[in-house]
């Protein structure tokens, strides 16, 4: 067994496993299809690094199967990517027009596939033209087809991505995850086409590109188990009635309710007076534990009394200790990130979403613009004196 055998089968088990996560623990919204995906790149790799005479002629009906489900990892990750940003929240006819390329690629290799082992064994027993025909103009579709999902895909992320502020800024770590997962996986895609055309024509230098090129696949693997290690939140369901909460104006006190008007004053108590804010992750089941009460009541005072959403809520307390803190000399040793952890932000990319939409600029210039202020004043002060 040769080491690339090794880390291709390593592969197989590290996405299974991350499958079984996503599929039975993970209740984040349409995270399912993402462990479909995990297992039909196990499948995939696991014959992959099969691909040999002897493997097929005892197992002759997995004949010709890489060259069917690779199609079906672009349409997982668009209807994925849809689930995420919420351009389809559940399945819909529309969908069904995605896996038609599939679906044609079966009903073309249906009569292959239906052969008798002795037709396929006859077939692989001339491994050079089987090996040919793999770099044949089916082989280079899927490969194409691969880019324009891929990309389409990110596609639909960035123009999500444009509008996510007017939810919840804690989604920008999963939208950003998701974001280097479709570029990491376009660039894998890359190499992919590089390395099949390399060995199709014999390309000097790069025709031993294929089959190593495969480890990207493992690399987007490995790489997902990190961060599913490193930052499990982005695998997590976020407060669903939460991140739809309008920001419309509050509305008189009249149409306050008595309830809320001291579930109000409770959560300015815990924020001003106990800083919760600066609890990492903080969600609206935390507050509804220390309160006693549920999450619905708790996104309706909000909304109602403060005029804004969950997020919105915390993340304000959050940017003003920043600000606060930038601003103490006991706390100057620290960077602009180790600032922003103080303040309870638990990643650099939702610190930045949160202060560029309400200073409409980076924290950095932010800072910066203020110390020029200070500059000025003083100067002004030493010439009126």
């Amino acid at each position: 067994m040769s080491l690339l055998q090794v880390l291709l089968f390593a592969s197989c088990i590290q996405a299974l496993l991350l499958a079984g996560y996503f599929l039975f623990y993970s209740s984040l919204r349409g995270i399912r299809l993402f462990g479909l995906l995990l297992i039909v790149m196990a499948l995939h790799l696991y014959l992959v690094a099969n691909d040999n005479q002897a493997f097929f002629l005892r197992f002759p009906h997995l004949l010709h199967i890489t060259w069917v489900i690779p199609a079906l990892y672009g349409p997982l990750i668009l209807i994925f990517v849809r689930r995420i940003t919420r351009l389809g929240v559940h399945f819909s006819k529309v969908e069904v027009i995605y896996f038609l390329p599939f679906l044609l690629l079966v009903t073309y290799h249906f009569p292959f596939f239906m052969s008798s082992a002795s037709a396929k064994s006859l077939y692989i027993a001339d491994f050079e033209r089987s090996v040919v025909d793999d770099f044949g103009l089916i082989n280079q579709a899927v490969a194409w087809l691969h880019v324009a999902y891929f990309g389409t895909a990110l596609w639909y992320l960035k123009a999500y991505q444009l509008k996510i502020l007017d939810f919840a800024a804690n989604e920008e770590a999963r939208l950003l995850w998701l974001g280097h997962f479709l570029r990491f996986a376009l660039i894998v895609v890359a190499i992919g086409i590089l390395a099949f055309y390399s060995k199709k024509f014999d390309w000097p230098m790069l025709r031993h590109l294929y089959p190593y090129h495969f480890l990207g696949l493992l690399a987007l693997i490995y790489w997902c188990a990190f961060c599913l290690i490193r930052q499990p939140v982005i695998f997590q369901s976020p407060d669903e009635e939460d991140l739809f909460i309008s920001n419309q104006k509050a509305p008189g006190k009249s149409k306050v309710q008595e309830t809320n008007v001291e579930l109000a004053e409770q959560l300015k108590h815990l924020m001003e007076e106990e800083k919760l804010y600066k609890t990492p992750g903080l969600t609206l089941a935390d507050l509804a534990t220390l309160l006693q009460t549920n999450k619905q009541y708790i996104s309706e005072t909000i909304n109602q009394t403060f005029g804004k959403n969950f997020y919105d809520f915390v993340n304000e307390y959050r940017l003003q200790e920043f600000l606060f803190l930038s601003d103490n000399p006991d706390y100057h040793h620290l960077k602009l990130l180790g600032l922003a952890y103080e303040a309870g932000f638990n990643s650099k990319a939702t610190f930045n979403a949160v202060f560029k939409k309400h200073y409409e600029t980076t924290p950095s210039n932010y800072l910066r613009s203020k110390v020029v202020e200070k500059e000025s004043e003083l100067i002004n002060s030493d010439d009126l004196k």
